[in-house]
């Protein structure tokens, strides 16, 4: 069959969120993006190019969007890669466009120079997991999404002496927090499989584009902080399954306090106030070799429930 390629323009931002959304609804937890949060990864982005970008046409039918990305952040800290998504409507799969889509997307990346294209795909996206396979890559690290679904109390974990709590939105925080809390994540995962530095303004143009509501759980000592965690409420998702859940999206603290209960008295804290705020089911994801990490999180009571992979492609040089 015969499809249609084109790069895409402005215009077509509701296209592209709308086949995102349309091929992922399958994957675990899955939430619709709107074409604002959209924008934030694609028009919005420094790091976006639409020459890495394509849109592919069935007659006038938009049926799939592939982009080959790369940051210069991660460039910069050595990482020399690109990232690669394909995203198909159901209907569409089998047909060709995924695989022109994949030799688009490598083609460009190529030509930038790096050495390896990256991807993340859940479990769940097998018709996926066989199209990146099939181009050469290989699954490289493995990450787990676990779940509290609690019916009782939180369990309980104090704050070691000195160190202050304090909650805030993130629709209410300026770029300066923002970029306070970007440091202290960045120094948490520095040393991280795959880490490259988050650059605040990735944060503050999330802040300004999602309506969800996000609270950032802000630990000091005197004036410094020194840890932090964010949690999110995805309301499009609750409202669409008929839950009450919650996410625990970033945990960190700073390497001068950690293996004094801070870590965990932080996610503690973030798990306390979505229970509070009428949530009983709640969210994390790990790296499934950070066995410290993982034991905390079982420890609370949380429990796997399924996986995603990293693959990678190394290119010939």
């Amino acid at each position: 069959m015969s499809f249609a390629y084109r790069h895409p323009v402005e215009q077509d931002l509701d296209l592209i969120t709308s086949i995102r959304n349309m091929s992922r609804r399958e994957t675990a937890y899955h939430h619709d993006l709107t074409p604002a949060e959209v924008n934030t990864e694609t028009f919005d982005d420094p790091d976006y190019s639409p020459e890495g970008a394509w849109l592919a046409f069935n007659g006038t039918k938009p049926i799939a969007y592939g982009i080959g990305v790369v940051e210069e952040g991660r460039i910069q800290a050595g990482l020399d890669d690109g990232w690669v998504e394909v995203d198909v409507i159901p209907e569409a799969r089998g047909r060709g466009a995924e695989e022109e889509l994949m030799r688009l997307a490598l083609d460009y990346l190529k030509s930038r120079g790096v050495a390896r294209a990256m991807a993340k795909i859940e479990e769940t996206e097998r018709w996926k997991k066989e199209l990146y396979t099939q181009s050469g890559f290989k699954s490289v690290r493995h990450f787990y999404r676990l779940a509290w679904r609690g019916t009782e109390d939180v369990p309980q974990r104090e704050v070691p002496p000195g160190v202050e709590v304090t909650h805030r939105m993130l629709k209410e925080m300026s770029d300066d927090e923002i970029a306070a809390f970007t440091e202290i994540l960045n120094d948490t995962f520095s040393e991280h499989f795959c880490f490259a530095p988050e650059p605040p303004w990735r944060w503050t143009k999330w802040r300004d584009a999602c309506d969800d509501p996000w609270m950032v759980s802000l630990a000091r000592r005197s004036s410094e902080t020194v840890a932090v965690c964010v949690v999110d409420v995805c309301q499009r998702f609750n409202a669409e399954h008929d839950v009450r859940s919650g996410w625990i999206d970033s945990l960190g603290v700073t390497k001068t306090l950690r293996g004094q209960g801070l870590g965990a008295a932080m996610l503690v804290d973030g798990m306390t106030w979505l229970k509070n705020t009428g949530h009983d089911t709640i969210f994390i994801g790990v790296d499934a070799e950070n066995d410290k990490a993982l034991g905390l999180y079982v420890s609370l009571g949380f429990k796997v429930e399924n996986e995603s992979q990293v693959y990678r492609l190394d290119f010939k040089k």
